[in-house]
């Protein structure tokens, strides 16, 4: 796992966090963590000016591809890394450090091939086999039945990382499913199709995560394949191990957080590089010399240290739950910390942050300012629904055994 950035780096030079040890990817052959890190420069240069740029460029997207990055979460049966958790966590957050909307993009982007686990083999070969897959999966298309496929619809914002995608996915609510005796639980139904058949609406212009692409997108009507679809509420893993048991909405929340990592990391470093150049105010000694600042700066900096520690635990645990085949109490419990504990690294994450944008006074507000990009990319990013802070009371639900 990654470490802290330390407090007083090279005056114009960022710091990532640092690559410890970690299982090789089987298929690349090289440590992923460090392909991740390797490829910071290039990422810098190529989004240093964010205005030019509303979607991940052509050769981030390559240099990524040729790592083999994007295959991460595939299963290894599809010819993927199913890499450990921990892997997954620290190669995200080594892409978000250097910038913020790559790091979202390349989470989304791993999020939904991971999804091919849950589809049908032939359907499975052709999505792991792309270069990338994308899509937004709350159920706000419909479909119904057309036995034994489905006809699907559907207009989706935040299509993170599609401009370049192959594969393209959403969710739908059947609408049929009731009368047609559909189990509750395959009401809601997750679907990819290749991009060819999906239209990319151009329509993002927003305050951060500029350069992720998350166009709107609209799926004209056509038959899906029942293979090609999944439930969001039951998916059954059909290739490869425990790590998809934790379903497509949990396993969602896993790249995305490291993402939040990523970013706060990279704030409170450059806020270091601000500090150490003699950020002061009249009257008052360096910041840098400052034991409230320091203090400030510490904490923020152990308690993502926690956080991360957390998040990683907890999903490693709720792993190791659906493994042994535990009660449906006990899977729920630990699937709800994997939650909660997701939404407390993004608490932490944004407040370390906001803390350094804060501290960093004017040095941040002129453009180009990496610090300045942070701060907004987490105020956007953090609203995302998969942290949103229902997650602590279902938490507390589970454990306290009152239901919800």
């Amino acid at each position: 796992m990654p470490a802290t950035p330390p407090l007083i780096a090279d005056a114009g030079s960022s710091s990532a966090p640092a690559a410890a040890a970690s299982p090789t990817d089987r298929s690349a052959g090289t440590d992923p963590i460090a392909a991740a890190r390797s490829l910071q420069p290039l990422i810098e240069s190529e989004t240093a000016d964010e205005s030019r740029n509303d979607s991940m460029t052509p050769a981030i997207v390559a240099a990524i591809d040729e790592a083999r990055l994007f295959h991460l979460a595939v299963p290894a049966d599809l010819g993927g890394a199913e890499a450990p958790v921990e892997t997954i966590l620290a190669a995200t957050e080594a892409l978000a450090f250097a910038d913020g909307s790559v790091g979202w993009c390349y989470a989304q982007n791993i999020t939904v091939m991971s999804f091919s686990a849950y589809l049908a083999r032939n359907f499975a070969d052709e999505v792991a086999g792309a270069t990338a897959a994308a899509g937004m999966f709350a159920p706000i298309g419909k479909a119904s039945l057309a036995d034994p496929d489905f006809m699907v619809e559907g207009r989706y914002p935040f299509g993170s990382g599609s401009s370049y995608a192959d594969h393209i996915g959403g969710a739908v609510f059947v609408e049929d499913a009731e009368a047609n005796g559909l189990d509750p639980l395959e009401f809601l139904r997750g679907f990819l199709v290749p991009a060819d058949r999906v239209e990319l609406l151009g329509n993002w212009d927003v305050m951060g995560l500029r350069g992720t692409g998350s166009f709107d997108f609209h799926v004209p009507r056509q038959r899906v394949a029942a293979g090609q679809t999944f439930s969001l509420l039951a998916a059954k893993v059909i290739t490869g191990g425990p790590f998809y048991q934790l379903g497509p909405i949990v396993l969602a929340g896993v790249p995305s957080t490291a993402w939040a990592l990523g970013v706060a990391e990279r704030a409170l470093a450059e806020m270091a590089l601000v500090a150490k150049a003699g950020r002061t105010r009249m009257g008052s000694i360096r910041l840098v010399e400052q034991p409230a600042f320091l203090e400030q700066w510490g904490s923020h900096a152990t308690a993502l240290a926690a956080a991360r520690d957390a998040f990683a635990a907890a999903t490693n645990g709720a792993i190791d739950a659906h493994a042994r085949q535990l009660g449906t109490d006990e899977i729920a419990t630990a699937t709800a910390l994997v939650k909660s504990t997701g939404s407390f690294v993004v608490d932490m994450a944004k407040r370390a942050t906001t803390f350094a944008w804060e501290a960093a006074g004017s040095a941040a507000i002129r453009n180009p300012s990496r610090l300045q990009r942070c701060y907004r990319d987490m105020s956007v990013g953090s609203g995302h629904l998969v942290w949103d802070r229902r997650n602590y009371a279902e938490y507390a639900q589970s454990r306290l055994g009152i239901g919800a």
